[in-house]
């Protein structure tokens, strides 16, 4: 049976084995590279911050309270590790590196996205044994996986005239966790509502499973469950209107067990919103109280190209023989108002949480449209339109797919080859006691976030770092600034010589909301007034600070090493003068507390 279904889909088996090595092989190379030395590239967002949690489960702290620093462990977590899972479960089982975990997973969760994308297209337009079906399913798998930033023309038109660069950061499907495990579980969802709605075998499993897929990503990311909720909640309307009360009553009891099974994740919202850290918290980590409406261009601009498909051709939009509309004609609807209606739920709400992300996902539902829509409407009129969007679709996004690949890891391999110094360092402290607590002082900054390395690839804690996404007092934030400041020379004279010329360096430490942090033109009933006055009063605090011994404020939290390299101030150096030296390779030096 398994050799029947890869013979009826080897095109697809082909392309998606296609897609998992052009998502790896980059990778590949660098770790063939004579100088790889255990430190991966990780050239798209965030990558450091995931592995840091994924090695914190292996360290046995399982709730991820607080994956950076050594105090608040115990407090609970506003995002629960749930994907991270999906990595650290088969480093610890076959003990091996979370990096190379992580490596692989560059091939397989593409390969899986590329068969989920595939198939959710392929059943929507018929289920066709028929070639043409299968060819237009796998390019518009080869749209979402290849070609995502295709759709976004204003750096394409960029490059085009030679105003911005392509290829900076690997595809976005290579980034671990999130959005990849996200989209994975959406599209799982996706094609288990359709099997439901057709009535094919198995429903109760498919009902069962949709509601697990539906809990995984309620614990896991918030831009996937949102998603799925509002699809699921316009496929319902639609049901209703149409008095198709079974499926609207399986879809509804679908999203009761989705819940039922993330119970759990529930539960510890609820306990966590009841810390006196909860809302100051939340707000660091991208909610903003607004009302303000958000429209996604994509998903209007596919609309009207709906729309226009539409009034042209209405009678394909009908079942066979009937004068009802065709299932796929809804689910297709469905993608479009779902994606609208998750892009500005604020309105009603009035809570949003960074919606520039949900992109992520409305932008594979609005490419799973318009492959949809190819076939449904221009196989049978004009095969000759179709085939050239069908070729233009796939060689363009094959095409792209491997320039920024290849591009990235050739912008990027000089930077990382250097980064593999850091390699002997790292495994001195890897070394030591788990859980011991590490003071980065790196001049060089060699790393995008150096502190963040540190727990990535060790299993130290942080003693001074950016990251404020834990439950967690405003205090030991100021503390972190001003013990970096001190470090870095900064004095009761200089400072506000200093923070003149840094404001967006303490902007990205003191911010209480991301519209203080990136500046965001949108919400314009939201602001962060509190930065402003932070920064008021930033001077007077820095002197306060001052007046009391340096080393005492440092005892305040567990500390146990220092980690230098390169130049310091003439306050680092006196802080380390009297400790002792544990290791030092020339390059490198670490001093235990």
């Amino acid at each position: 049976m398994i050799l029947e279904f890869i013979r009826e889909h080897k095109l697809a088996f082909c392309a998606a084995f296609a897609v998992g090595l052009i998502y790896i092989l980059p990778h590949v190379f660098f770790i063939a590279a004579d100088r790889y030395q255990g430190i991966p590239m990780m050239q798209t967002a965030n990558e450091d911050e995931y592995l840091l949690r994924i090695r914190e489960i292996m360290d046995g702290h399982w709730t991820l309270g607080s994956p950076v620093f050594y105090e608040y462990k115990d407090q609970l977590p506003l995002s629960p590790p749930v994907g991270e899972f999906f990595y650290a479960m088969p480093a610890m089982l076959f003990r091996i590196s979370p990096v190379n975990v992580l490596i692989a997973s560059r091939f397989y969760f593409p390969f899986m996205l590329f068969f989920l994308v595939y198939f959710l297209i392929w059943k929507l337009t018929g289920q066709s044994p028929a070639a043409a079906g299968k060819i237009n399913a796998a390019a518009g798998a080869l749209f979402v996986t290849l070609g995502y930033d295709l759709v976004d023309f204003r750096s394409i038109f960029g490059f085009i005239a030679g105003k911005s660069v392509l290829g900076r950061d690997f595809l976005i499907w290579s980034r671990p966790v999130n959005p990849i495990l996200g989209a994975i579980f959406l599209f799982s969802f996706l094609i288990l509502i359709w099997a439901i709605v057709k009535n094919t075998n198995w429903p109760k499993l498919s009902i069962i499973f949709a509601g697990l897929f539906l809990a995984l990503m309620m614990g896991s990311y918030f831009f996937s469950w949102g998603t799925a909720l509002s699809v699921a909640g316009v496929l319902v309307l639609i049901y209703l209107f149409k008095k198709e009360y079974r499926i609207a009553k399986n879809l509804i009891f679908i999203v009761f067990l989705g819940f039922l099974f993330a119970l759990p994740y529930w539960y510890g919202a609820l306990k966590a919103a009841a810390s006196p850290w909860h809302q100051e918290s939340v707000l660091r980590s991208g909610l903003f109280l607004t009302h303000y409406p958000l429209f996604n261009k994509l998903l209007l601009a596919v609309l009207g190209f709906y729309a226009a498909l539409f009034f042209r051709f209405k009678d394909e939009f009908r079942e066979k023989m009937s004068l009802r509309f065709a299932d796929w004609h809804w689910f297709s609807l469905a993608f479009i108002f779902g994606g609208l209606l998750v892009y500005s739920q604020q309105i009603v709400t009035g809570r949003a949480v960074w919606p520039y992300h949900f992109v992520q996902y409305t932008i594979p539902l609005a490419m799973a449209v318009f492959m949809v829509l190819t076939y449904r409407i221009f196989y049978e009129k004009n095969r000759y339109v179709w085939l050239a969007a069908i070729l233009a679709v796939a060689i363009s996004s094959l095409t792209f797919g491997l320039y920024v690949q290849f591009t990235a890891y050739a912008e990027n391999y000089g930077r990382y080859a250097e980064l593999q110094n850091y390699a002997s360092p790292f495994d001195w402290l890897n070394r030591q006691e788990k859980d011991c607590v590490a003071l980065a002082l790196d001049e060089n900054d060699d790393f995008a976030n150096f502190d963040h390395a540190v727990p990535a690839f060790t299993r130290c804690n942080l003693y001074n770092s950016t990251w404020v996404f834990s439950l967690m007092p405003e205090e030991r934030i100021f503390h972190n600034y001003f013990t970096r400041l001190f470090l870095n020379g900064v004095n009761a004279e200089n400072i506000e010589n200093y923070l003149a010329g840094h404001r967006q360096e303490a902007r990205g430490r003191l911010f209480t909301n991301w519209k203080g942090l990136f500046g965001v033109k949108d919400f314009p009933d939201f602001s962060d007034q509190e930065l402003e006055t932070r920064f008021e009063e930033l001077a007077r605090d820095y002197r306060d600070f001052l007046k009391r011994d340096f080393v005492w404020q440092l005892q305040k939290y567990k500390l146990d090493y220092i980690f230098v390299h390169g130049g310091i101030s003439d306050q680092a150096a006196g802080l380390i003068k009297d400790l002792k030296p544990v290791y030092n390779d020339g390059e490198f030096e670490i001093y235990k507390f």
